[in-house]
């Protein structure tokens, strides 16, 4: 397998779907934010985010554990190998799931608000579904079949569209929005699986992998940091909001949440094969081609990242109102510091994936342990004075701990320094980005003054980058490059592999 030649294949299918999943997800959140109000979207944000929740604690590190164990087998031509991967983790999986249903069920029965328990309680029964999904999809990745997740959660992501067009239109109550959410993860998990099963074949045996010594060694503190890091970016400040705030202050969090993690979906292109490529690198033993690709990923994560962050925040006021409509003007001066800590977290999900990828079992579970910390402690602290202010105060402050926690961790630990020259150039010129398109833009531009002030803001940016050395003819070569194979790959009739 050439890991250069796969890693370039399943980006650029991973580009496709982000765009399809940018597309639709921002779509769905204009339409139920439209459709339901400011209260009842609060009511919704929370209940997903108990979602995420329960399926971070339910999932531990499986999906993870999944990717760089199947990567690394089929690096080493070890087809049986990754298969009995695959049969040991989909057994940890279900076991830990069933579990967590056992427990969530009824601290939901007893302890939910009327107005979310029905909500609560299909999740909770969803929960099987989400993570024997997850299981299937990582298994595909691992096996460095990025074509076909990308068409399954194109499919998904149409259906759910329907869904929520559907639930508005004939006036659906949340549990029934679920429900019908829940039939499409019905759909895709049995793509996925149908799937696994073609590509895996014969290697799919039934006799799982041991757990041995080492395989615990490396889940105990992959699962702890992914517990932690939903703790601390997947938005656990609704739980105190929750509890000091209104459903209304709920939603603004959320959809100014939403919107700035949403925008950061374009670089994360370059973060979402990261994993598997990291892993069969690592386990063909090829450090000088680790260090390359960790330091071109951050590069570029930063030079895609950083003008989309300036433009957010520059125009939130605009995209607020022209998307969401005036209720939810509160949300507007959120979003430019979400966008910037999206974009931190951007950047440290390439440490995190290089981080798995080497079986490192000390510095992603510190970092995050002293972010969610630092999360839990000022979100209790601030949230009741300052409302969705001090939510986003936390959660920046968290951001920022775990970002440097990690990057420190790859320079010390692994001896994998951070390109600290060039990601800074990109966030001056972000700045300056940032500067020239809020001024134009005023406080509430018309459509006309809005594409002036965003031309204006990105033309800065590229002019910084040029004589910085940042943006040259190997990154216009990518571009075109990458853009090719992408239509190619998605032409009718196209080679899958």
């Amino acid at each position: 397998m050439n890991v250069r030649h796969a890693l370039i294949r399943n980006t650029a299918w991973y580009a496709g779907v982000t765009a399809v999943g940018l597309v639709s997800g921002l779509l769905m959140s204009v339409i139920l934010a439209r459709g339901l109000g400011p209260a009842l979207m609060g009511n919704l944000s929370y209940v997903i985010w108990v979602e995420r929740t329960l399926t971070a604690v339910a999932t531990l590190g499986f999906t993870f554990a999944t990717v760089r164990y199947t990567a690394e087998a089929f690096a080493r031509d070890d087809a049986a190998a990754a298969g009995r991967v695959v049969r040991l983790f989909m057994r940890q999986q279900l076991v830990t799931t069933t579990l967590v249903t056992l427990v969530a069920a009824p601290l939901v029965l007893a302890a939910a608000a009327d107005e979310v328990r029905a909500p609560l309680l299909v999740v909770v029964a969803t929960l099987f579904l989400v993570t024997i999904e997850g299981i299937y999809t990582h298994a595909l990745q691992g096996a460095q079949r990025y074509d076909v997740t990308a068409r399954t959660s194109t499919i998904k992501m149409a259906l759910q569209l329907v869904v929520a067009v559907a639930a508005v239109r004939y006036g659906a109550d949340l549990a029934m929005l679920l429900a019908g959410m829940a039939l499409t993860l019905v759909v895709s998990c049995l793509i996925q699986r149908r799937r696994v099963l073609a590509i895996y074949g014969d290697a799919l045996p039934a006799t799982p992998a041991p757990m041995t010594a080492d395989v615990r060694a490396y889940l105990l503190p992959l699962s702890i940091v992914a517990v932690l890091d939903t703790i601390v970016w997947d938005r656990s400040e609704v739980f105190f909001l929750g509890l000091y705030a209104t459903s209304e202050d709920i939603a603004y969090y959320s959809l100014a949440f939403g919107l700035a993690t949403r925008i950061m979906i374009v670089p994360g292109v370059a973060v979402g094969a990261l994993l598997p490529a990291f892993s069969a690198l690592h386990g063909s033993n090829n450090p000088a081609e680790f260090g390359l690709l960790y330091h071109g990923a951050l590069r570029y994560v930063a030079l895609v990242g950083a003008p989309l962050a300036a433009m957010v925040a520059a125009l939130a006021p605009a995209l607020v109102q022209g998307l969401y409509g005036a209720a939810y003007l509160p949300a507007a001066p959120l979003v430019g510091v979400l966008a910037a800590v999206a974009l931190l977290s951007a950047l440290r999900q390439v440490a995190w994936a290089a981080l798995r990828a080497v079986g490192d079992r000390r510095c992603a579970l510190t970092a995050t342990a002293v972010a969610a910390v630092v999360n839990v402690g000022l979100a209790a602290t601030l949230i009741p004075r300052w409302g969705p202010k001090g939510a986003v105060a936390a959660n920046a402050a968290a951001q920022v701990t775990a970002t440097v926690w990690a990057f420190a961790g790859m320079a010390h630990a692994h001896h994998v320094a951070f390109p600290a020259r060039d990601v800074g150039k990109a966030a001056a010129a972000g700045l300056l980005a940032w500067f020239v398109a809020s001024t134009l833009a005023g406080e509430v531009p018309d459509l006309a003054g809005l594409v002036v002030a965003a031309a204006a803001g990105l033309s800065s940016f590229v002019l910084v980058c040029v004589p910085a050395g940042l943006l040259g003819m190997r990154e216009w070569g990518l571009l075109t490059s990458g853009t090719r194979r992408l239509l190619a790959m998605l032409a009718p009739g196209a080679p899958t592999a």
